[in-house]
């Protein structure tokens, strides 16, 4: 099962997960991050760097709350960094109980019990080395990136899952929950060497949620103590050296030196140490996170920072004293371990081919090669080979993307068929192309020494750069009348400067005119012709009257003859 990813809705492309995933097991595709599960040793640090909290992590969540509404018994093993991570700690375990849960054990119960199994390992073996594996981290980083460190793992179950089998051989009708800041227990409880221990595993931040969404206000007075404690040894193990206090006499006895460290680029430079053989004879306590378990991702929104969680349980150590209270059995259960070598092997590219691929991202030459690590990788190198293994693509490489952008920039500038024109805050003429210079006859030494106002008028500039409104597409003529041009006038804020886009409408502007005398020409002879032919019908006219005044003469000298005729 895939225990973790990132959600696809939020990824962003900044690429700071790869930057902070050591072990580079982070693959961006499509322009979305993924986590190879084979390379990921779940320390979730790359969830916790995420600036979108595009995180997507498998949750126990609903399946407790099902199980506590079908009356089955949940008991929580919860570990002790609990008292780091909230101050009123017995208040949060009341409101624990009013969520549903049964009995609440320490899983310092079952820290007591791997400190008891690593003295009687370190008296009775002689390895020379010998390596804490109560962090699941630590033991997948182990497995697949340094597995010739295997031997040297003390060969026995976490404080979780020795605390796991313990409950279930005591309850064994009973539900088993894990609680704590780390997401690798959710990988660790799934193992298939530990089924049937862990039944889920919730984080700080999961339970804190569930209490919100309930209503449960666990700061108020009302407090509980868990079922059963840890002595102070066990519930030291989230601090940094707290689990080499619990077995200090057995390494003292032995002869060996201690070695606390927490972080994981310091687990992986002491790793790397070991596997040279620098060191020997040392007992070493790792943790990926820094300050332990304390720095763990899944207690992020628990409270604010790691400090104030060693403070808190460390006052709360110094406080309490639990010997007393020891109440650790060492039954008949087996709590051995056993690790796998499980390193990928991976395609290494030749000199040749890394050497192709640094050309694709315009790196020819030693000044090319600036190891900015703003891809995520630490240095090109890296970032050719993970190129060539898939996980990347050269589009991640800034520096590759300004040059790409710079090419089409100057391309544009250069072969634009508009005159351009890049002015400072102060109006000066910083740059302009090779189409300005065709238009107004000048070279771009010369516009550069010209002022701005034998083109634009300073009244336009200010208007753009001090009112904030920008010209877009005024027509303006130049040059007497010769050249016309619509004109374009954008401020590139903030206080950047302005650019002026000038695109030549010369040869309409010459149509339009043309167009227009031809049109006047074409009124003056219709309003000729019209004139005309009004002369000539007014001529008509004169000619139809005169016609008809003789044809009434003519009609009344006939009207006349029959008049007389008839008299006769």
């Amino acid at each position: 099962m895939n225990i973790m990813n990132f959600s696809e809705a939020n990824c962003s492309n900044c690429y700071k997960c790869v930057r902070t995933c050591r072990v580079k097991a982070i693959k961006i595709e499509d322009d979305q991050a993924h986590i190879v599960s084979d390379k990921c040793i779940v320390c979730g640090h790359c969830f916790s760097s995420c600036p979108q909290n595009a995180r997507n992590v498998h949750s126990d969540l609903e399946f407790v709350k099902k199980m506590i509404s079908s009356d089955e018994k949940v008991n929580i093993s919860i570990a002790p960094s609990f008292r780091g991570f909230y101050e009123k700690s017995d208040n949060f375990i009341w409101g624990l109980k009013k969520l549903g849960f049964n009995l609440i054990e320490e899983t310092a119960v079952g820290a007591d019990i791997t400190s008891r199994l690593y003295e009687k390992y370190i008296l009775t073996s002689d390895q020379g080395i010998y390596i804490t594996t109560c962090c699941p981290s630590v033991v997948l980083l182990i497995e697949k990136y340094y597995p010739t460190l295997i031997p040297y793992l003390m060969p026995f179950t976490s404080p979780m899952i020795s605390h796991g089998y313990l409950l279930k051989e005591e309850h064994p009708k009973e539900k088993t929950v894990f609680l704590g800041p780390c997401i690798a227990k959710k990988c660790e409880s799934l193992s298939e060497k530990h089924v049937g221990a862990i039944d889920a595993v919730l984080t700080f931040d999961e339970v804190s949620e569930w209490l919100d969404t309930e209503g449960i206000d666990y700061q108020n007075e009302n407090s509980c103590e868990v079922d059963k404690f840890g002595s102070n040894f066990g519930s030291s193990y989230p601090v940094v050296g707290g689990i080499l206090e619990g077995i200090k006499e057995s390494i003292e006895e032995k002869g060996l030196t201690q070695l606390r460290v927490d972080g994981l680029d310091e687990c992986i430079e002491l790793f790397d140490e070991l596997s040279k053989g620098t060191i020997t004879g040392t007992c070493v306590e790792v943790s990926v996170c820094k300050r332990s378990c304390l720095g763990g991702p899944g207690g992020s929104n628990a409270s604010s920072t790691t400090f104030s969680r060693v403070q808190t349980l460390k006052k709360y150590l110094n406080e309490i004293d639990k010997e007393g209270r020891k109440t650790l059995r060492i039954c008949d259960i087996d709590f051995s371990a056993s690790f796998d070598d499980k390193k990928m092997e991976e395609k290494m590219p030749s000199e040749k081919e890394i050497t192709e691929i640094l050309r694709t991202l315009e790196k020819y030459t030693k000044e090319d090669i600036l190891n900015c690590g703003g891809c995520g990788y630490e240095t090109c190198r890296e970032k050719a080979i993970s190129i060539y293994r898939g996980m990347s693509h050269k589009e991640m490489c800034i520096h590759y993307m300004k040059k790409c952008a710079d090419k089409v920039t100057n391309e544009i500038f250069e072969n634009s068929p508009n005159g351009i024109l890049i002015l400072n805050n102060e109006y000066d003429i910083i740059e302009s192309n090779v189409a300005f210079s065709r238009y107004f006859g000048i070279t771009p030494n010369e516009v550069r020494k010209r002022s701005i106002e034998e083109f634009i008028s300073k009244e336009k500039l200010e208007k753009v750069s001090l009112d904030g409104e920008n010209i877009i597409w005024k027509k303006q003529s130049f040059l007497d009348g010769t050249l016309y041009m619509r004109v374009s006038i954008i401020s590139m804020n903030p206080r950047e400067g302005i650019i002026i886009l000038l695109t030549d409408i010369t040869s309409d502007e010459l149509r339009k005119e043309e167009i227009r005398t031809l049109k006047e020409k074409t009124f003056e002879i219709t309003q000729t012709v019209v004139e005309k032919q009004m002369r000539i019908a007014q001529e008509i006219a004169s000619l139809l009257g005169e016609t008809t005044a003789e044809s009434k003469v003519a009609f009344n000298k006939l009207k006349d003859v029959f008049n007389k005729e008839e008299s006769l």
